[in-house]
């Protein structure tokens, strides 16, 4: 039988996410570059085992958004969690969105454009300022007012380019939108900047973040958006019922009363980022982009098999093409000191 008489339009054309394994150092998805430790999975994996694991996870979710709302001075009905910010993302657009008008930033986060097209959603792209990937104000707004889509999605800091937008300029966007209005906080920790507090102002804002970068939980999978308490109702009931399980509730909880050890990553993130990008900034072949996350985005002047060379130096970054903006753009994480050392001596043999 053929496929078209089976699946819709919107998912035969969607491409597939994949990313391809190489060996290496492993530089190229934004994680947190150390596991966590053994005495604290040690901890983690003896409160798990006093959890009964034929039950449904009824009251821990109860239990993490009372703990979470403590410490981000909210109240647990303005938050949701689910099993990362890419399921929350899918949850909005099929309550708000659903064969609607999206408008995103270009470039940004490809999940949203995915996500959307998806679920038969008409995307909007409004390309960012050419030399500096700031925001095209007077550009937005105007498309706001002729489209007049349904949800807005805006990372701050933004991904791939890593920079944070102008905080009136996205204030002015937000006043201006007839529908929600996302903005995702991914790298939050790294940033150190937040819009959560216009959400007593704006009703129709949402706040997105994540427990894959600062809390080195990429592989647990868990997100959480801040939003009014109405809007947060209606997004929940999007989700698929308990699509969080036990384990990661533990982890999360246990975690969140380790603050120093969050604390203590991203400072020394912050660190090595400073470092490398003093040092990428140096190297005439390339082009480094100032960041406000865990990663640095480059270009490479005349070198389109870059990545293919670090890969044969046992580098392994990530891929930035598009299409439209990017050709031969790479994203590098920050990681360890070590890797950071590897990654720099790879890219001045792979330039030279």
């Amino acid at each position: 039988m053929s496929q078209d008489k089976i699946f819709r339009k919107e998912v035969l054309e969607a491409p597939a996410y994949h990313l391809e394994a190489h060996e290496g150092v492993k530089l190229d998805q934004n994680e947190y570059p150390l596991d966590i430790p053994v005495t604290l999975k040690a901890e983690i994996i003896e409160q798990f085992l006093k959890t009964p694991w034929n039950r449904y996870p009824l009251t821990d979710p109860v239990l993490l958004q009372k703990k979470m709302a403590k410490q981000l001075d909210v109240w647990p009905d303005n938050l949701v969690f689910a099993n990362g910010s890419n399921v929350l993302i899918q949850a909005l657009i099929i309550a708000s969105a659903l064969g609607k008008k999206i408008m995103v930033l270009d470039p940004t986060f490809s999940v949203y454009e995915i996500q959307g097209k998806m679920l038969g959603s008409k995307i909007i792209r409004v390309p960012l300022n050419e030399n500096d990937f700031s925001l095209p104000v007077d550009e937005c707004l105007k498309t706001i007012h002729k489209e007049k889509p349904q949800i807005i999605f805006i990372a701050n800091p933004n991904a791939p380019t890593g920079n944070l937008f102008d905080s009136e300029g996205l204030k002015k966007i937000v006043k201006a939108a007839p529908g929600l209005v996302v903005i995702d906080e991914a790298y939050f920790p790294f940033s150190q900047l937040t819009l959560a507090s216009w959400m007593k102002e704006f009703d129709h804002l949402v706040i997105l973040r994540t427990f894959s970068k600062a809390y080195a939980l990429g592989g647990l999978r868990l997100g959480y958006l801040m939003a009014e308490p109405e809007v947060a109702y209606q997004v929940n009931k999007c989700l698929l019922p308990f699509c969080i399980s036990k384990l990661t509730y533990v982890t999360a909880l246990t975690l969140l009363d380790q603050p120093n050890y969050i604390q203590d990553h991203v400072k020394a993130i912050l660190s090595e980022r400073a470092r490398v990008y003093k040092n990428m900034e140096t190297i005439s072949e390339i082009k480094a982009y100032p960041t406000s996350t865990n990663f640095i985005l480059f270009e490479p002047k005349n070198k389109p098999e870059l990545f293919e060379k670090l890969i044969k130096e046992k580098v392994v970054v990530r891929k930035i093409s598009d299409g439209r903006r990017f050709k031969d753009a790479l994203r590098v994480t920050i990681g360890t000191k070590e890797e950071n050392d590897t990654f720099l001596i790879a890219l001045k043999k792979a330039l030279s």
